[in-house]
């Protein structure tokens, strides 16, 4: 920690912090402008680094971009190249966290082609392939930890990407975004997208390491972790984080009611989470901990009623952990791979809600809660069958020890006013086939059978056929037929006041094709091109009847997302590291009358970055997203982001230092939410730094 404080030896304080990300209140956000109090603050934090680092004018001895050749595991179950994995695949790897700056999974995923987030300040979620439907939380895709899935049973969220996503970027070794189904490997939800987000070996990791970051809007983190030998093999990484963010204040005019209250937000979007992960490896054994607890106050009720800023009560609670046993053997005849995971997830709320918005009524403190306790084991094996080509087999069962959710009224009548638990059980079996069918022709089938205790059997075929045209150049043509079971939340959460009884619910299911060009102008550059066609049926959503102002959840009849993908990156010169990548989508519903909510027609993206010194690297990215529709209809403008990340390696010995400034041009937009408000506005620009120490390894 000795780096701390030669560095600041007297700390700089919130308000200074605040001070220098902002030159006007957030209430009123400017349009596209750079102000001069922008110019005047971050030119010296730049010129200073620079000075700092001893800049003689050299290039850096050492390549800050060097890293090994990225590979992917989430594909196929295995490890294989970008070329040999049977889908479209982007890495980011350990290094592009660091150099980019990026603090949370979402900072990740807004870098990641085709993918663009919306934060509704209590959430943030990813919309994939042109869809992110109100009351989706983040249910279409898979997020996963070292290949340990995150869905709980519940909702059927696959957790969240900011401070509620309990790892912590430092210890991320690559993230694994595989696009297209993966159903036939992982079951229910593999619909769009597989993220696999790999940690750190306890070897490769530090012996010491912590940090401490501050930043706009009252964001402080600080994060102390380490990795141990043991002894007779084994070696443990530990890692434990704490976050406290003041937040924004916001004013909803529409909102300013007597019952309500003036309709100012002031001070109500703060958060705090704590982040623990530890990771033991003992010969063939693998155990891995995880647990993460978040409480968040939300600016914005999902209710119009629960908009009591007065009160000041409101906050949403979400706990997510696991501990999961894994248990490896390599044998001459292939490999043998067995996993035991024990989940739990924690949910609660609590609005304070009037009866009468229009009238200062009596105020009614109404909680829910969502607790979920479930047992997974999984069995593989990978073997050799000779002209059959590699066989990979699978086995598969979850059991709910508990689901529950339940509503209580605590004032001024105490009183349960649901209680729902509906435990299910889920079975699998599958089988994965890789054959080289020549020295140029790959194929990659696979199928999975899942039962579940609740819904009808369902059976997932996938199927990639690779054409290797040279060392070069690289064609996939991949099909799936992947599904989502309804959640327990969707299927069975029913007050007859905001929700009434759904019918019964069938799962979703999709027909998808894509195809890929892969190639490689040489060892430093490389291209791809992605077309896909997705149909879908039985998209489940929640219908809003005007008369009452309840909802039903039901299948939706049919869906289609179609487009085209390109993408183009690499070192254009030993000193400068770009990519960038345009997405074309239409995303639809058969019932949607002439519009998706909160769908971009056209994303573009770019990031570049370059040492400046030796020790000095500037790296930027921008994003675009084409205007989107609110939920209920309205158009909101276009959005351009422009992040910008300064890091000094080794400022003193042991430390690193970066700087970042987020939403650089201070472009104002709206992001469409699902909440009482159809649109919330986006981040304004925002500062952050943060100093990290390690030593050993």
């Amino acid at each position: 920690m000795g780096c701390f404080a030669r560095l600041f030896p007297h700390s700089p304080s919130p308000a200074l912090i605040s001070a220098l990300a902002s030159d006007k209140p957030h209430e009123s956000i400017a349009p596209m402008r750079i102000s001069l109090p922008l110019r005047i603050s971050i030119a010296p934090l730049l010129v200073s680094i620079t000075a700092f680092a001893g800049d003689d004018g050299a290039r850096p001895a050492s390549d800050p971009f060097a890293q090994d050749l990225p590979v992917v595991e989430a594909a196929s179950l295995h490890t294989q190249t970008l070329d040999e994995a049977p889908a479209s695949v982007t890495v980011i790897s350990h290094a592009d966290i660091r150099v980019h700056g990026y603090r949370t999974l979402g900072e990740a995923l807004g870098s990641v082609r085709g993918f663009f987030l919306t934060n509704d300040h209590i959430y943030q979620y990813a919309g994939v392939r042109g869809f992110s439907l109100a009351g989706d939380f983040n249910t279409r895709f898979l997020v996963m930890i070292n290949g340990h899935p995150m869905t709980e049973n519940i909702f059927s969220s696959n957790g969240f990407f900011e401070q509620d996503f309990g790892l912590d970027m430092d210890l991320v070794e690559r993230i694994e975004v595989v696009r297209g189904p993966s159903s036939a490997l992982y079951g229910s939800n593999g619909i769009f997208a597989t993220i696999n987000i790999v940690t750190m070996a306890p070897v490769d990791f530090a012996q010491g390491y912590s940090s401490i970051e501050a930043g706009s809007f009252g964001q402080k983190k600080a994060l102390a972790a380490g990795s141990f030998y043991l002894g007779k093999g084994a070696n443990l990484l530990l890692s434990a984080s704490a976050v406290d963010n003041g937040g924004q204040s916001y004013f909803f005019p529409e909102m300013a009611s007597p019952g309500l209250g003036s309709g100012h937000a002031d001070g109500m979007d703060g958060e705090r989470a704590y982040h623990t992960f530890a990771n033991l490896t003992w010969h063939n054994w693998s155990i891995l901990a995880y647990f993460n607890d978040r409480d968040k106050n939300p600016p914005l009720a999902w209710t119009y009623s629960a908009n009591t800023f007065f009160s000041r009560g409101n906050h949403v609670m979400d706990g997510r952990n696991f501990v999961s046993v894994a248990y490896t053997r390599k044998r001459s005849g292939g490999t043998l791979r067995w996993q035991l995971s024990y989940d739990n997830y924690r949910y609660q709320d609590r609005f304070d809600t009037v009866s009468d918005p229009a009238a200062a009524g009596p105020l009614m403190d109404l909680r829910s809660y969502a607790l979920g306790d479930w047992l997974t084991s999984r069995l593989t094996y990978q073997f050799g069958a000779g002209r059959l080509g590699t066989l990979t087999a699978g086995l598969e069962g979850s059991v709910d020890f508990r689901n529950l959710q339940y509503n209580l009224e605590v004032q001024p009548q105490p009183q349960q006013l649901l209680y729902i638990s509906r435990p299910d059980r889920n079975a699998a079996i599958f089988l994965q086939q890789e054959k080289r069918l020549s020295a140029r022709w790959k194929l990659d089938l696979g199928v999975r059978l899942d039962q579940s205790r609740y819904y009808s059997r369902f059976v997932s075929p996938r199927a990639a056929l690779s054409y290797q045209a040279s060392p070069h150049t690289v064609y996939k043509l991949i099909y799936g037929r992947p599904y989502r079971n309804p959640s327990a939340y969707e299927q069975f959460y029913v007050d007859n006041v905001t929700f009434i009884q759904p019918p019964q619910l069938k799962p979703e299911s999709a027909n998808t094709f894509d195809a890929t060009v892969e190639h490689h102008f040489g060892s430093h550059l490389s291209g791809s091109i992605n077309l896909y066609d997705y149909e879908l049926h039985g998209l489940i959503q929640a219908n809003y009847f005007d008369d009452t102002g309840a909802s039903q959840f039901q299948n939706a009849e049919a869906g289609r997302s179609r487009g085209a993908e390109f993408e183009f990156g690499g070192k254009l010169k030993p000193w400068l590291e770009t990519s960038g990548s345009f997405s074309w989508q239409q995303a639809s519903l058969s019932n949607a009358a002439g519009f998706l909510g909160n769908s971009p027609e056209r994303i573009a993206k770019f990031q570049w970055a370059t040492p400046l010194t030796r020790r000095v690297t500037l790296a930027g990215n921008v994003q675009a997203l084409s205007s989107r529709f609110t939920y209920d209809g309205d158009p909101i403008r276009p959005v351009v982001l422009v992040d910008l990340t300064a890091t000094l390696r080794r400022a003193v010995p042991g430390c690193d230092l970066t700087l970042g400034a987020r939403n650089l041009l201070n472009w104002g937009y709206d992001d469409p939410t699902g909440l009482s408000r159809d649109k919330l506005p986006g981040d304004p620009r925002s500062l952050f730094v943060k100093l990290a120490w390690s030593a050993g390894r």
